[in-house]
């Protein structure tokens, strides 16, 4: 809390008398900018020059902020005076610079301060304060980070913030917003800039052992993925037979698979830091796939199919393979004429994943995932996390909930007839998942039972099925 006495210390009256001093001494406290609504279009970010004619009050305005290489700010704007009669400047906006003078932050609050003393006219350079929505990619608590200015604010992964003013570089203001509308506490929240700060300082002593135990098996199917590889590299999200059966083998120890592109994908993401996502409200009209990744997800999907058949539903796949005397159309597959019309249409992006077994080609489209969900049901895919960024791009936003093991020896007592060499092949499975995916998940779930995992899934998809979403926005922070 020393830091927040010394950035309310450090409020400038310009031109204002002992009554509007005080006001701004007991306002500057809290260390907290009045609110104003995110305006439609988006918020005007671009510098602005603003010039002010001194009155009897002076300029008409307060400032906060400057000391330890902090922004200055506009706290208070006096009724009447020449800032509020401009109609130009607001609080919260960020100076930049004062009649032409853009040196230290030190040296522009001397200078403010000493022309606050003087006639005459001022020019300002301004940036408005920015406000947008964001969804939190990391978990934050507040209680751990001993660099905070002022009352902080934590969150978990998934949560949708309302950052209602990130001028300044480190620190962000926000408020939670959850399925009912928005929380009217706010707090301080660390800023991308200084969270990607923070983690690549952190990664630089840290090691890196996601692929460790890995590295063996990957090395014994290099060379049976050759076979596979020019029809991987014409349809990425193939499987072939031989990385099918090795994913299967893994599936039955409860852990997800992942499709060829998910490796190269990781080559790229490595280095990225997950810090916010902006997001943008969308209302919908269908039920939200659901994907669980993850160990235990073939549990949690028939229990969700075989609890609530009315809510929750499975997608008819399309094959090659010729139909059985026993088989219908449409409901057991959709029967393809032939593979030059599957491999067409999965090159036309039609299909959200497919994959070759026996010389077949099998895939889920993604007209039979919207088939389901315009019947209000929630279709539970089987899939790899590359489809979650399919179905997006298609406008079908999925609920993608990752389950993540707390540790080897927690996956060992779910599962007590697992050794240990299976546990830990397990979480390393899920961690290179969630390195690969993490930014795509809706929420990541974690429990020290199958029943505390479910009953947690359950409220997510339930807080998750409302007519309004969110959605990723195309706006950079």
């Amino acid at each position: 809390m020393e830091r927040a006495r010394k950035f309310s210390g450090s409020s400038l009256a310009l031109g204002l008398g002992t009554a509007s001093a005080s006001v701004w001494r007991r306002a500057s406290q809290r260390w907290a900018w009045p609110l104003r609504s995110l305006r439609p279009g988006g918020d005007a970010r671009e510098p602005r020059k603003i010039i002010l004619h001194k009155g009897s009050t002076g300029l008409g305005f307060n400032i906060v902020g400057g000391e330890d290489g902090e922004g200055i700010f506009v706290s208070f704007i006096l009724a009447g005076g020449p800032a509020d009669l401009s109609g130009e400047l607001r609080r919260g906006d960020r100076i930049l610079s004062y009649s032409r003078f853009e040196s230290k932050i030190h040296d522009l609050r001397e200078q403010m301060m000493n022309s606050s003393m003087s006639s005459g006219s001022g020019s300002l350079r301004t940036s408005e304060k920015r406000s947008l929505y964001v969804r939190a990619l990391f978990d934050y608590d507040r209680t751990r980070d001993s660099c905070l200015p002022s009352q902080g604010l934590s969150f978990s992964y998934g949560d949708i913030l309302h950052v209602i003013n990130a001028s300044d570089d480190e620190w962000w203001q926000a408020r939670l917003v959850t399925p009912h509308g928005e929380s009217e506490q706010i707090g301080v929240i660390p800023s991308k800039k200084r969270v990607e700060k923070k983690e690549r300082a952190r990664l630089k002593t840290v090691k890196f052992h996601a692929r460790t135990g890995m590295i063996e098996s990957n090395r014994s199917i290099k060379t049976k993925r050759k076979k596979s590889f020019r029809l991987s590299r014409k349809f990425p999200f193939y499987k072939s037979k031989e990385n099918m059966a090795q994913e299967n083998s893994i599936q039955e120890q409860g852990v997800t698979s992942n499709t060829s592109d998910s490796e190269s994908s990781s080559k790229g993401q490595e280095d990225a830091i997950l810090s916010y996502e902006p997001v943008t409200r969308q209302e919908i009209h269908y039920a939200r796939p659901v994907i669980i990744l993850g160990p235990m997800k073939d549990r949690v999907n028939d229990d969700l199919i075989s609890e609530f058949p009315h809510k929750f539903g499975s997608c008819v796949p399309h094959t090659t393979r010729p139909r059985r005397d026993n088989e219908v159309d449409g409901q057991d597959y959709h029967f393809v004429v032939s593979r030059e019309q599957m491999e067409k249409d999965i090159q036309d992006n039609k299909f959200i994943e497919a994959g070759q077994f026996n010389d077949n080609l099998y895939g889920t489209s993604i007209q039979s995932v919207r088939a389901v969900a315009e019947r209000g049901k929630h279709c539970i895919l089987d899939v790899s996390g590359n489809a979650i960024k399919r179905l997006q791009q298609a406008q079908l936003y999925p609920i993608a909930i990752f389950i993540k093991p707390k540790s080897i020896e927690a996956l060992m007592e779910m599962n007590r007839r697992q050794t240990y060499e299976q546990a830990n092949k397990i979480y390393d499975k899920a961690m290179k998942l969630e390195q690969e995916f993490g930014e795509y998940f809706t929420a990541i779930v974690q429990g020290d039972s199958l029943e505390e995992i479910y009953n947690k899934i359950k409220q997510i998809i339930e807080d998750q099925s409302g007519h309004y979403i969110w959605v990723p926005s195309p706006e950079k922070l």
